[in-house]
């Protein structure tokens, strides 16, 4: 903890003892601490605390939001930062023993006085043993309804376990077994947020594994048999793609394309047709502060499954001259594309979909992307002052004409560019007449 956060948990010390209030250090910053782990948001409870983060947010001239507004279980953010921030939630119960028997895994149900954090006193309010637990590495459920009051608990145990390296606890694993079918009751955001906090971690297979083997994973991608064995594929790819594709190693060890293994992960099951989950979990997310989605995120699980399809139905119909139709179909995640759609092959017997994805890259890196990154030879503009046309729909048709042939070599200069753009003028003005 940096010397910066601690002046400002001393300064909330000091103002929850001024409003008589008593604030206590829970969940998973107690856990990340007395793991030694790095954490950068605090979570915190205690009675009206909500109302004492806005009051304390002010006192700082600090952002706050509400992530929930629900009363009783409200909850303020206090924003420090861009990485930093403290999370005040109110007291669930009459004290912080019924509070932390309402929480989901007893490495979670651990609480400490901020006064005693601050000044570093061993004493923990532990009434389940979780500290024993993270000894043990045992991700163990709390006794109660927990998990069917809030079945999105079935995944947070499988994140909380690759994220820690925890084993789930056999009982848990039964009880998640038993409630798999109530994960529909959870909104669709909120599977999805923990689904990629789950795959962005690295090494997932084992967990996936025990997912599928209770059942959580063929209800929410069903036909999972299928779907696993991809996965195994997608990951053992993953951490390889440098000897299996070496003349692209450094495009395919980028942190740009690093950054994107998780939705890779993720595509790939989603590749299921039959998914009840897949139009919710591709389609319109919300935009919530707290949750972190983009476009971009979502643009790329779409464009990375009907990019694989493509690659397959060209692979398949054997027209591999068609890569310009391809790639301009796919570019924007070739990469993506090109690693769902070796998934459907067995590599290790047949190397033909690995240079049929080669000759894809070298036409990509080698022709296509070094005459679209760069200003093409004509442009609308160049249209209207040379042939005296208003904006149409053939401006469309000439300017990707002129791309096409330009990537592919045919022509090389502005004047071939102009005749191109006439001839297809011509043509459309005989089609018009006819």
């Amino acid at each position: 903890m940096d010397s910066l956060i601690q002046s400002i948990l001393l300064k909330l010390s000091i103002f929850s003892t001024n409003q008589n209030q008593k604030l206590f250090v829970v969940g998973g910053t107690l856990r990340d601490y007395l793991l030694q782990k790095p954490f950068s948001d605090f979570d915190l409870t205690g009675k009206d605390a909500a109302q004492m983060g806005i009051n304390f947010s002010q006192s700082l001239n600090s952002k706050y939001i509400h992530l929930d507004k629900t009363l009783g279980r409200r909850t303020v953010r206090v924003i420090l930062d861009q990485k930093t921030h403290l999370d005040f939630s109110d007291l669930q119960g009459i004290n912080i023993e019924e509070d932390l028997s309402r929480r989901d895994f007893t490495i979670n149900a651990m609480a400490q006085p901020l006064q005693d954090f601050l000044s570093g006193v061993k004493v923990i309010i532990d009434p389940h043993k979780g500290q024993k637990d993270l000894i043990k590495r045992i991700i163990r459920v709390l006794p109660g309804p927990i998990i069917s009051s809030d079945p999105l608990r079935m995944l947070r145990a499988f994140r909380f376990a690759a994220n820690l390296g925890f084993e789930i606890e056999s009982k848990t694993l039964i009880n998640i077994s038993l409630n798999k079918t109530r994960l529909n009751e959870s909104a669709a955001e909120r599977i999805w947020y923990e689904l990629t906090l789950f795959f962005k971690t690295p090494d997932t297979l084992p967990l996936l594994k025990i997912m599928h083997d209770c059942g959580l994973l063929d209800y929410i991608f069903p036909r999972s048999d299928e779907t696993f064995s991809q996965y195994q594929k997608v990951e053992s790819l993953l951490k390889n793609l440098e000897k299996t594709f070496p003349k692209y190693a450094n495009v395919f060890s980028s942190r740009n394309f690093l950054n994107k293994h998780y939705l890779i992960k993720l595509s790939v099951l989603l590749m299921t047709k039959n998914s009840p989950l897949r139009p919710r979990l591709t389609r319109d997310f919300p935009q919530e502060h707290n949750l972190q989605f983009s476009n971009t995120e979502k643009r790329l699980v779409q464009q990375a499954i009907s990019g694989a399809r493509s690659l397959t139905e060209m692979y398949l119909s054997a027209e591999l001259n068609k890569n310009y139709e391809l790639v301009q179909k796919i570019h924007e995640e070739i990469l993506a594309s090109v690693i769902l759609f070796i998934t459907n092959y067995d590599i290790s017997k047949n190397a033909e979909p690995i240079f049929f994805c080669n000759q894809l890259l070298k036409f990509y890196y080698g022709q296509f992307l070094p005459i679209v990154s760069k200003k093409l030879l004509l442009n609308g503009e160049d249209i209207i002052h040379q042939f005296k046309l208003s904006p149409s729909p053939i401006f469309g048709k000439i300017l990707n004409c002129v791309q096409k042939e330009q990537v592919l070599g045919n022509i090389t200069t502005r004047e071939e560019a102009m005749m191109l753009a006439e001839n297809i003028i011509q043509s459309q003005t005989n089609e018009h007449r006819e």
